[in-house]
């Protein structure tokens, strides 16, 4: 009778996942990414200096999990594969590198109490089940399987640090995957996530959203493995869709595809989306020329000081915005910029306000 209930229960369980990951996918565009065959040899050594990893797409966009919201302290990363294992680059931007936290030096340690990439692969595309691997900014790895710290593998990771944030370079033999190299054409689950720790408090960032708990196989995104001269044909397109089986948004070289089982819906450069969301902000542009007229037109107007920094932000988005190559790093951090700007300058729009007003009075 208890082995019945169980069996019940498992065949549940297994489709409510299969329902859930069916409603939600069937509404939002899921993330995809393109992994191509490495044309050269990569050292690993967190270094992101190989000249595979430039032929490599770069995907970005990386948001607080159970939001959409972009997070402040961006994070990219790139994929590439040859006939033995898979390569993961990854570069975290971070503010506060004196807050960095890399307690964690033992194997299997507690890593997600350090800052740290976790990487979730769900090699049959079942949206079920899912290998993990994490590794911190010091590369203290930590491997799974669907939640368990019991699995263990073989693999590389190697880390170093910058003024202005740190990177991580992974190696996964397929071997030790218990899986053959993947052909063209084929699809795994992927999500990649940020614990961010450097801020004081805990932040949750992901590539796919899986709302607040990394082990959601059914909200992961989708890798395509392609060959080292892949190009999005039609043809390309409709095979992808036929493959991962519910609309993407396509992570490209400048910008994202949008692919529905008729091929590609919308192409969106990172340039054309980081104009719209700074021609979007006119209470951005109204605060600032407000304040830069006022210091054009009167004397002695306070906190000029204050003003020259934001200002020069400002024009720094302005050129971003209008500007050619623009990268789905730059799109991202500028994108955010704009919200913080505008509050910044908001401060000091109502700072000036008050202060004339108390010189007229």
């Amino acid at each position: 009778m208890r082995a019945m209930t169980l069996a019940i229960m498992l065949v549940t369980v297994a489709a409510l996942s299969a329902g859930a990951a069916e409603e939600i996918h069937s509404v939002l565009p899921a993330q995809a990414a393109v992994c191509l065959q490495a044309d050269g040899p990569i050292d690993v050594d967190g270094e992101l200096s190989d000249a595979a990893w430039q032929r490599a797409i770069t995907v970005g966009g990386m948001t607080i999990s159970a939001g959409d919201a972009l997070a402040p302290n961006q994070t990219e990363f790139r994929l590439l594969y040859d006939a033995e294992a898979l390569y993961v680059g990854v570069r975290c931007l971070e503010q506060n590198m004196q807050g960095l936290k890399t307690d964690v030096t033992t194997r299997d340690g507690s890593v997600w109490q350090d800052d740290v990439i976790e990487l979730f692969i769900d090699l049959a595309h079942d949206h079920e089940h899912f290998l993990q691997f994490a590794a911190n900014a010091i590369a203290t790895r930590f491997d799974g399987k669907n939640g368990a710290a019991t699995w263990d593998a073989d693999w590389e990771a190697a880390a170093s640090i910058a003024p202005d944030g740190w990177s991580l370079e992974l190696r996964i033999a397929f071997a030790e995957m218990d899986t053959e190299p993947p052909a063209e054409g084929d699809v795994w689950g992927v999500n990649l996530c940020r614990e961010r720790l450097a801020g004081g408090a805990r932040e949750l960032h992901n590539w796919a959203n899986v709302e607040g708990n990394f082990h959601r196989p059914w909200l992961f995104g989708h890798v395509w493995f392609a060959g080292p001269d892949f190009e999005l044909t039609p043809e390309v397109a409709r095979a992808m869709y036929a493959a991962i089986g519910v609309p993407v948004r396509l992570a490209l070289r400048e910008g994202y595809a949008a692919i529905g089982p008729d091929g590609v819906q919308e192409e969106l450069r990172y340039g054309a989306m980081l104009a719209a969301a700074l021609a979007e902000a006119g209470e951005l542009q109204a605060m600032h020329e407000e304040l830069a007229r006022a210091y054009r037109e009167e004397q002695d107007v306070p906190f000029a000081d204050e003003f020259a920094p934001l200002d020069e932000r400002y024009q720094a988005l302005q050129a971003a915005a209008s500007g050619e190559d623009v990268s789905a790093l730059i799109w991202a951090t500028k994108t955010v910029e704009i919200d913080r700007l505008a509050f910044e300058l908001n401060e000091l729009r109502w700072k000036v306000r008050i202060a004339l007003l108390l010189r007229e009075a």
